[in-house]
Parts: structure tokens; C-alpha cells; sequence
């Protein structure tokens, strides 16, 4: 344990400073992005609690900025050990070409995606969907998007779920190999990129409400994308994901900012 902690304690704490900084922002982000009567009643059992003094978009990022720490620090090295197990995780010092590249490519196809599913086909049957392109997003959601999703994310998701997943079918379905079949970890990713979808349905249900179709266009999307991050993270590694998953935001934010 010693030694793990002392390879490895710089990155986890990475994770958990990343962690702050994004989970404050994505506190503020989602406060602004719930309806008027959901922030009149969060307002109210802040002054029920005797916090009603302070603002409520810095009380409500100081709350998921510690969560998010914890996510980063807990699941970071958690699936770091795991990582390890199923021989996932890599300690490289530089980044690469190829993988680079690979992920710049990820980065910009899903970030297109996201936006020309919308545009060219669900907005075409929901005006709920266009509707939330109106107004533009925020520096919070920007920075937010960027850190939390693309680092917290990506160490809940791809570093703590997918490598556990894979752990555990290796060992109770594979275990007479010395590490998981492709087959578990196609499994394993497939279920992490519905888990990485399913998160997105409680912010999806704020902004645009749950229909059939919009669960539909979760799943599609969020989970489309999710199993390319999950490639990356099986072939390349983290910190891949994590550059594809940033620029994805990246990406789908530009043309969201500039051309709808």
C-alpha cells in the first residue's frame, strides 16, 4: 500500500484538486439551470437552515466541489488499483502521437455529434430540444464541462466502472487467463457507456423533460460517445479519454456558440 500510495499520490491528487475546480463550477452551472420554483425552494431550505445569507450559487458549488473531490479521490485511486489489475492503466510520462491524434479525432467527431443529431434530426420532432439552444452557455457550464466531464467523468466512468466491471467478470467468468478477454472488456464497456448515459438523464430530464425520444437521444449520443472514450482508455489509456472527452465539450460548445 505504501508503495502504491507513494507512486501514485500525485495523480490522485490531481484528480481530487481537478475535482474542486470543476465540481464548484458545475455546482453553479446546475443552480442556474433549474427552474425558477426548484431555486425559490432551494432558497428557502437555505434560509430554513440558517445558511440563507450566503449566496446560493457559492454554497451550492462549495457542495459538489467537495463531492466531486471525493470522486476524484476515492474512485481515482480505486480504479487505479483496479486498473492496474486488469492491466488498463499505463504510466506513461509524455503524450504520444498516435493516441493523440486518436483522441483529437474522438474529440471532434462526437462533438459534431452531439450538436448535428440535434439540428439535422431530434430537433426536427421537438421544439423543447432547439428551445435549449436559445441561450448560449455559460463560462461556468464552459468551465465545468470541461473539468467535470472531462476528468471526473472520465475517472468515475472509464478509471473506476469499466475497469471494475472488467475485474470482476474476469474473475468470475475468465479467470483462467492471466488478464481479461477482449470479449470482457468490450462487455465491460458497453455497460460503463450506459451507465455514463444514464447519469446524463437527470440533467437531461431538468432541461428538456423525459420522453421516449429524449431517453432515446441520451442513450444514443451519451452512450455513443462513451464507448469511444472507452476505446481510448483500453487502448491508449486515461488520459486520452480524458483529452477526448475535454474536446468533445470543446468542440460541441463552438459550434453550439457560433453557428445555432
Amino acid at each position: 500500500m505504501k508503495r502504491f500510495i507513494k507512486s501514485y499520490w500525485k495523480t490522485i491528487l490531481f484528480f481530487a484538486i481537478i475535482g474542486v475546480i470543476g465540481g464548484f463550477f458545475t455546482g453553479i452551472y446546475v443552480l442556474d439551470s433549474y427552474p425558477p420554483e426548484t431555486q425559490q425552494q432551494l432558497l428557502d431550505e437555505l434560509a430554513a437552515s440558517g445558511l440563507g445569507g450566503f449566496p446560493p450559487d457559492i454554497i451550492m458549488g462549495v457542495i459538489t466541489a467537495m463531492q466531486a473531490a471525493g470522486y476524484g479521490f476515492l474512485l481515482g485511486a480505486a480504479g487505479i488499483w483496479l486498473g492496474k489489475k486488469i492491466r488498463l492503466w499505463k504510466d506513461e510520462k509524455k503524450i504520444t502521437k498516435k493516441p493523440l491524434i486518436a483522441s483529437i479525432v474522438v474529440a471532434i467527431t462526437g462533438g459534431m455529434a452531439l450538436i448535428l443529431f440535434d439540428v439535422l434530426f431530434f430537433g426536427k420532432y421537438s421544439e423543447i430540444i432547439m428551445n435549449s439552444y436559445v441561450v448560449k452557455p455559460t463560462i461556468s457550464y464552459l468551465i465545468a464541462s470541461v473539468l467535470y466531464g472531462g476528468v471526473i467523468e472520465e475517472v468515475m466512468l472509464r478509471l473506476f466502472w469499466l475497469s471494475l466491471v472488467a475485474f470482476v467478470m474476469w474473475k468470475i467468468f475468465d479467470r483462467k487467463n492471466g488478464r481479461p478477454s477482449t470479449w470482457v472488456l468490450i462487455t465491460a464497456n458497453i455497460i460503463a457507456a450506459l451507465l455514463f448515459a444514464a447519469g446524463h438523464l437527470p440533467a437531461t430530464a431538468t432541461m428538456l423533460g423525459l420522453s421516449p425520444m429524449i431517453v432515446f437521444r441520451c442513450f444514443l449520443l451519451n452512450g455513443g460517445v462513451g464507448l469511444l472514450l472507452g476505446w481510448l482508455y483500453r487502448k491508449y489509456g486515461l488520459r486520452y479519454a480524458m483529452i477526448a472527452h475535454g474536446g468533445c465539450h470543446i468542440v460541441s460548445k463552438l459550434i453550439w456558440i457560433i453557428f445555432v
